[in-house]
């Protein structure tokens, strides 16, 4: 399934520039980095916090670009390449991206929310698989560089357009959701994440609604049922929105369902769908996913077998047996909302249980930075976690009290807290690890293991 063909012509269309003089090149793919570049290519020059993508236009052109796009008067003008000359090289990238969506003839489905965005992109994408051909976005691949990436190589022939769509400032969404065009959409949830840049939980829902505000007036809405806010929010929207949840309040609900610590399940209409991971929250996810693909005319039995299938991208709420220890690893996504429910599922769902966590800086807070550290501490300690290993901003926030007791072990790095919380272990607790990407938790996964698991001598299982 080859992606859409890039021309000098088409290229110079979408980007609004005057026809050129040169004989017409195409082009075999894109790229925005010059050490990824592959013959063919067209190169997008995109200044960075650190670096200037123009800088490279001569390795692009050393590993075979054909053309690039850059910012007026970037070109180097002893380099064979073609240039298309713009005011801004990442508007321009969603300017080509859109052009290439309005000529595809894929449904596309739109994902966004503050949390369980891409766990629920995943689980569509397997609800979907079973009957149809699905491209989806990458990891999350959801940015005004990623968003358009995804698109630019999505396969001519997919029937489903899969497409995640993240905000890390005001706007982000709605040029998202112009340049992605979707059919059908999805709010999994607002809470307290990029309060950074956006300043309250108000101003998050406001931005993450404006998916819903630009999608096509013939396909489903979806939002999850929490907050109880954002459901209101998005039937004054779109009256027709669709709510799925457990409550009484949704209108996609399961007739009977189970959530145990490693998978959950429901039951609508006598068909019974099971996904191989835990907690209440992947639940609501999979609730989502299945109102979305019935939406889209799939069979609840065909979406039930895809279900089946999927299982946790990378290190997101995966659950990992490490000799006798039973891993909750979350170390890609974290902000209050998402810690309430990895702690909900360890102490719910693991009675009896020793809990002990290492936890990193939850990121782009702004000024709620402090107070929400301190918050989820505080429902670490009032659950019973214990050992705790409290990294970055989770440092200072616990009390004289709590680190006294020898329950919290405090440090600014991994490194500094490790080997004291390890010796806290016994060898058979639950261990939730968990913090935003930038804090690298991923490597307390590996020494977990060598002091733990199968490489010391002990018999472990494999994750999830």
């Amino acid at each position: 399934m080859s992606a859409s063909t890039l021309t000098s012509g088409r290229i110079r269309t979408a980007l609004s520039l005057p026809s050129g003089v040169a004989q017409d090149r195409t082009y075999t793919g894109v790229s925005t980095d010059s050490r990824r570049v592959a013959p063919g290519d067209l190169f997008v020059a995109i200044r960075g916090e650190r670096v200037d993508g123009a800088d490279f236009l001569p390795q692009a052109a050393a590993a075979g670009a054909a053309g690039a796009i850059i910012s007026a008067n970037g070109e180097h003008p002893d380099l064979s390449l073609e240039y298309f000359a713009v005011a801004d090289p990442v508007h321009a990238l969603g300017d080509l991206a859109s052009n290439v969506r309005s000529a595809a003839s894929a449904r596309v489905i739109a994902v966004t929310g503050s949390s369980g965005k891409t766990t629920v992109k995943e689980m569509l994408s397997s609800a979907l698989g079973e009957a149809c051909r699905v491209y989806r976005t990458e990891g999350n691949l959801n940015s005004q560089v990623g968003l358009p990436l995804t698109i630019l190589r999505a396969p001519r022939a997919a029937n489903f357009w899969i497409l995640e769509l993240g905000a890390s400032e005001p706007g982000e969404i709605a040029r998202l959701t112009a340049i992605a065009a979707p059919d059908d959409v999805v709010v999994t949830t607002v809470g307290p994440a990029h309060l950074e840049a956006f300043g309250d939980e108000a101003r998050v829902m406001d931005e993450k609604l404006d998916l819903v505000r630009g999608a096509s007036t013939d396909g489903a809405v979806v939002v999850g049922e929490l907050p109880v806010s954002l459901a209101r929010a998005a039937r004054e929207i779109r009256p027709t929105a669709i709510v799925a949840g457990l409550g009484p309040e949704a209108d996609y609900r399961p007739d009977r369902f189970e959530v145990g610590p490693e998978r959950v399940w429901f039951e609508r209409s006598g068909v019974r769908a099971q996904v191989d991971v835990g907690g209440e929250h992947h639940l609501r996810d999979a609730l989502m996913a299945a109102a979305v693909a019935e939406a889209v005319d799939i069979p609840l039995d065909s979406v039930a077998r895809g279900l089946a299938r999927y299982r946790p991208l990378g290190h997101r709420g995966a659950v990992r047996r490490i000799g006798d220890l039973t891993v909750l690893a979350d170390c890609y996504n974290a902000n209050p909302e998402s810690f309430g429910a990895a702690i909900a599922q360890c102490r719910d769902l693991y009675p009896g249980r020793r809990l002990a966590a290492f936890v990193g800086s939850m990121l782009e807070l702004g000024d709620h930075e402090i107070p929400a550290h301190r918050e989820v501490g505080a429902a670490l300690s009032e659950a019973g976690f214990s050992p705790i290993a409290a990294t970055g901003c989770f440092a200072p926030a616990f009390d004289d009290a709590a680190l006294a007791s020898g329950g919290v072990v405090a440090g600014e790095g991994p490194d500094d807290v490790w080997e004291e919380f390890a010796q806290a272990l016994t060898g058979d607790e639950v261990v939730l690890v968990k913090a935003s990407r930038g804090a690298r938790l991923e490597r307390v996964l590996d020494w977990l293991e060598d002091r733990f698991g199968a490489r010391n001598g002990r018999t472990a299982g494999g994750g999830r």
